[in-house]
């Protein structure tokens, strides 16, 4: 029986100030049990405007602490000494919640952490101490879809229109899926493309997603309107119910991201997404829908493909391996997307490796300026190229084709992409929970992927993490 220690976070920052927890800021008090320029060691200082911390040392140094509170309006420490409950959809709002390595936070079903445009998160963690984000069902009976995920929403630009974004207000162009239309802490977007959501690196997000209609979701991860001073590096999204990571507009970068056993696509952007993805692996295990795909795309679905700003992210050094069952495609950009794309391995789809859908046929014209997918690798899907006889249709479009001839154009040697082995190692133990982790380095020296090549360095070592849990999606 789990051992329920039940803190409301108004509490925790009435305790601090009465001295009971330590405050930890530049030259400010000292933590708890360690003592500090302000205070006396057992029990923290009382200088500075510091962060609150929870009282881990109210239960022992050890324990979990639930967060009952909707909202967390106080600069908050998450301390590895505790682990953390979220009860239901907690909203960090004109306040920054700092989480230390190591430390673990748990999701009931319902919950979410959503980090909204005037909070911001620090959650930093290293290789040897992930920070991870699962579900708060026993380890064999977690599922995906057990917990929400974590939400980060900020005032970049979005392709939905230029109007301000008054986040306190909630007068913003969109509102994130996943939360009730009408609630202003779903608010996001603006004008400022630098706007820093915060960090998430070395970082663990397990058993999340939830689906409450028709592309209206969780993710493992969404990324709504982040700017590019938003740091996400390291960061894995394991057996989630909906897509691994999502990106509704905004430029925030990404890094070492790996998706595995996903529900549904392994990333997905829209909304005019403009950030890079670097060095990234997304692997299906199995699914609960019927077309999952590696990356889907798009700009804008609900009228003007070509609203600005549009999507354009730049993609390099990605590994994405299908599942042969999915009749998913590895990459689908669609519905007005534009993207370069350098370095891909992409094997073991149902469906095509590459497919560009409706909407998009217009940029063929225009190619590589729009789309450009060049140095990467095709293997095993079952159609690489697809010739598009049968491609979903454009309105705007006489005759109902898309016209968009991806093999002449992706087999173009001036691309440099190659239907070949790119000689993957054993990644297959992971689909079934089984041991040792994946291997996902190459031997093909003409395929770089997520390690850059054969001679890479394997960055997943030591932080990343494959439970099965009960049944995955």
């Amino acid at each position: 029986m789990r051992k329920h220690v039940r803190f409301i976070l108004a509490s925790a920052i009435a305790l601090a100030m009465a001295g009971a927890v330590g405050c930890s800021s530049d030259g400010g008090g000292g933590a708890a049990g360690a003592g500090g320029s302000g205070g006396t060691a057992g029990t923290g200082g009382s200088g500075g405007g510091g962060i609150v911390a929870n009282p881990c040392q109210d239960n022992g140094g050890s324990g979990e602490i639930e967060i009952l509170d909707e909202e967390i309006t106080e600069d908050t420490l998450f301390e590895a000494a505790c682990t953390y409950i979220l009860t239901q959809e907690t909203y960090v709002r004109d306040a920054e919640i700092e989480i230390e390595p190591g430390t673990m936070v748990l999701g009931d079903q319902g919950s979410a952490l959503i980090v909204t445009t005037t909070g911001r998160i620090e959650a930093a963690g290293t290789a040897e101490d992930p920070i991870v984000f699962t579900s708060s069902a026993l380890p064999s009976e977690a599922a995906a879809g057990d917990w929400g995920g974590v939400v980060l929403l900020g005032l970049a630009r979005l392709s939905w229109g230029d109007t301000p974004c008054d986040g306190e207000a909630g007068e913003c162009v969109g509102s994130i899926e996943g939360i009730a239309p009408g609630n202003p802490r779903g608010a996001f977007g603006g004008d400022d493309d630098t706007h820093d959501c915060g960090t998430l690196r070395y970082v663990r997000i397990e058993y999340a997603g939830f689906q409450f209609g028709n592309d209206n979701e969780l993710n493992s991860l969404t990324v709504g309107g982040c700017g590019d001073q938003t740091e996400l590096s390291y960061i894995q999204a394991h057996r989630g119910l909906d897509d691994g990571v999502e990106f509704f507009g905004g430029t925030a970068p990404i890094d070492h991201m790996i998706v595995t056993g996903t529900g549904d696509d392994g990333l997905d952007w829209d909304q005019g997404y403009r950030g890079t993805v670097d060095d990234f692996i997304i692997h299906h295990f199995s699914s609960t829908t019927t077309s999952p795909n590696g990356i889907e795309a798009d700009n804008q679905g609900s009228g003007d493909n070509n609203v600005q700003p549009r999507s354009a992210p730049q993609l390099t050094n990605g590994t994405i391996i299908g599942d042969g069952r999915i009749e998913g495609s590895g990459v689908v950009t669609r519905v007005g997307t534009w993207g370069t794309m350098n370095g891909l391995v992409v094997v073991g789809f149902g469906g095509a490796g590459y497919d560009m859908r409706n909407g998009a046929w217009s940029l063929a014209g225009g190619w590589p300026d729009g789309i450009l997918v060049e140095n990467s690798c095709f293997d095993g899907n079952g159609e690489n190229y697809p010739v598009d006889d049968n491609d979903p249709k454009d309105d705007s479009v006489s005759g109902g084709a898309d016209f968009f001839d991806e093999p002449t154009l992706l087999a173009d040697a001036a691309r440099n992409n190659v239907e070949a082995d790119p000689g993957l190692g054993d990644f297959s133990t992971a689909a079934t929970g089984g041991s040792p982790a994946p291997d996902y380095s190459l031997s093909n020296a003409s395929c770089l992927g997520a390690f850059g090549g054969p001679s890479g360095t394997d960055w997943t070592a030591g932080w990343t993490a494959y439970p099965e849990g009960a049944a995955g999606p």
